[in-house]
């Protein structure tokens, strides 16, 4: 018996794994069903630098990529270019990076608890498991968003800087670790520095003591760090990379554009009114909801594409655990490292997230998951502790049963009820019409409308379009204007498609062609209207249409 219970953790960790990659990679290139446009972007620029050494708009290896009218950071899609050269381009390949960082976060995460609470018995164990079926963190993990793989070295990067107080030597991995997590995601570009100016602060003692001992190093890591990140501060005042925030920064907003502004004159409706105090106001309401139990374990991201249908940010059951747990980290004064670190990243990771207008955006805040995760799983080690005349097989058996339940739920949300409700924010249908294009007559042009979004990314995805032929076809910006302009065109050309707004008369009624629209821009009533031939409809998992290749003829209007 005691020989079973030496080996019953390491056991435990084992399924923890096992469940996370089952929940990472199964079903990872079919499930979300579709692929948005943020994912093809990210792919079908790495595929362009594989291919000639330059994106989509003929940049010579940028430090940031240029998608649509702002731009991503270029970590994903550098390290997508090794598996497109190994894999191909396709949803799987686009997707990997995300799973294979958000699995590795699982034993990286098991590691740091155990330096932060060596004493905790079965801390690491039990956050491993929950981060393992957390819905927040799967998500993330299973499409192509930076902001997973910005985590996972702002994970790696914490262990070692803890380590470096007494080797100082990891100071070097550590700010290599936390110089790509701000360059894989703008958000760690705040969290990382508030989070390193905590740890000087809370460990001056040790770091001065011995600071002969770890000047160097420190001094080597910051020349590192700054080396690396100068390409990114070279355009950080750039139009191109203030873009997006400019767009959502709520400090950039002005009068009657900022939230609470109310119309009025006079010296106190002035100071009332002034456009950033009532952006501050704003910023602390946003920054609230972050540390929110109402939003943590009942309303959850409001984006169409994030929360899988049923399921909020944690599951429901979690709520007291999560109470218990601050409690506890509160009173217990000796876990002064795991302390420390769980409200430091507890109070940081909201800070970029609430500087944007979203209510409540778990893209952006995605490190929050982390301590979150972490004082869940303190409040269920201390209800362990202190509920003694309950059996221990009797406590597993329960929390057992919780996991399978929140598994069984999750599978069915996350593999049938978001394939079927969410495939339309996914922009499901576009490579089964890529399958049909073969197949129509190719003298005939091709017109794809792009009124609601930029369909000719996922056209180039499914394609797999030369990128030398696209940025010879295609010209939008020059080298030179790369960050600074964000000038775009309407107009793309991909052979004998064209991708752009379809006119109706003109595109519909005087050239014969092929049309591909989605099912707003052509209804039945207008099909017949125009006289066009329906070639192909391509359904949504629930029977409606999706997407329309129709044909025109104009010698019969």
């Amino acid at each position: 018996m005691k020989q079973a219970n030496k080996y019953l953790p390491a056991i435990l960790l084992f399924l923890a794994l096992l469940l996370g990659a089952f929940f990472r990679f199964y079903k990872l290139g079919q499930t979300p069903l579709g692929l948005y446009v943020d994912e093809a972007s990210l792919g079908y620029n790495a595929y362009s630098v594989f291919k000639t050494d330059m994106d989509e708009y003929g940049k010579w290896l940028p430090v940031m990529f240029r998608s649509f009218s702002t731009f991503q950071s270029p970590v994903y899609s550098y390290l997508l270019i090794p598996i497109i050269h190994f894999l191909d381009l396709s949803v799987f390949s686009v997707r990997l990076p995300s799973a294979l960082f958000g699995f590795l976060s699982l034993p990286l995460l098991y590691l740091l608890v155990r330096q932060l609470s060596p004493r905790t018995n079965h801390l690491a164990l039990v956050t491993t498991f929950l981060l393992a079926i957390s819905p927040w963190h799967i998500n993330y993990s299973r499409t192509a968003y930076e902001a997973n793989v910005a985590l996972f070295f702002l994970l790696l990067g914490s262990p070692f800087i803890m380590s470096a107080l007494k080797k100082s030597w990891l100071f070097l991995p550590a700010a290599l670790s936390f110089v790509i997590s701000m360059m894989a995601y703008r958000a760690e570009i705040i969290i990382v520095p508030v989070l390193l100016v905590v740890f000087v602060l809370r460990y001056s003692p040790v770091i001065f003591s011995e600071l002969k001992h770890h000047l160097t190093p420190i001094l080597v890591s910051l020349v590192l760090a700054f080396v690396i990140f100068l390409p990114t501060l070279q355009i950080i005042g750039t139009p191109g990379f203030q873009a997006r925030s400019a767009a959502l920064n709520i400090f950039a907003a002005s009068g009657k554009n900022v939230w609470g502004y109310q119309e009025g004159k006079g010296l106190v409706h002035d100071l009332t009114n002034n456009p950033q105090i009532l952006a501050f106001k704003e910023f602390l309401s946003l920054y609230g909801s972050y540390l929110s139990p109402r939003y943590m374990f009942s309303l959850g991201d409001s984006g169409p594409r994030l929360p899988y249908p049923g399921l909020g940010t944690f599951f429901v059951w979690q709520f007291p655990l999560y109470l218990i747990g601050l409690y506890f980290l509160f009173k217990e004064r000796h876990l002064k490292d795991l302390t420390f670190y769980v409200f430091t990243l507890l109070l940081a990771s909201p800070i970029p997230a609430a500087l944007t207008r979203d209510p409540y955006s778990t893209l952006r805040s995605l490190p929050l998951v982390i301590p979150q995760i972490l004082i869940i799983s303190f409040g269920l080690i201390k209800l362990w502790e202190i509920l003694p005349s309950i059996s221990s097989k009797l406590k597993l058996s329960l929390i057992t049963l919780l996991v399978i339940f929140s598994s069984v739920r999750m599978f069915i949300s996350i593999f049938y009820f978001n394939d079927y409700f969410n495939s339309k924010f996914w922009n499901y249908g576009w490579e089964l019409v890529v399958k049909e294009i073969p197949g129509l007559n190719p003298q005939l042009p091709i017109v794809v409308d792009s009124s609601r979004g930029d369909s000719y990314i996922l056209m180039m995805f499914f394609l797999k379009y030369d990128p030398a032929l696209y940025q010879r076809e295609n010209f939008e910006v020059s080298a030179a204007d790369y960050y600074t302009s964000l000038n775009r065109s309407d107009t793309k050309k991909l052979g004998n498609i064209t991708v752009k707004s379809i006119v109706w008369g003109p595109d519909t009624d005087a050239v014969e062609q092929y049309l591909v629209a989605d099912y707003l821009a052509m209804s039945e009533v207008q099909i017949k209207d125009h006289n066009l031939s329906i070639i192909k409809e391509i359904p949504f998992p629930d029977g409606k249409v999706a997407l329309r290749i129709l044909k025109t003829n104009p010698k019969y209007k």
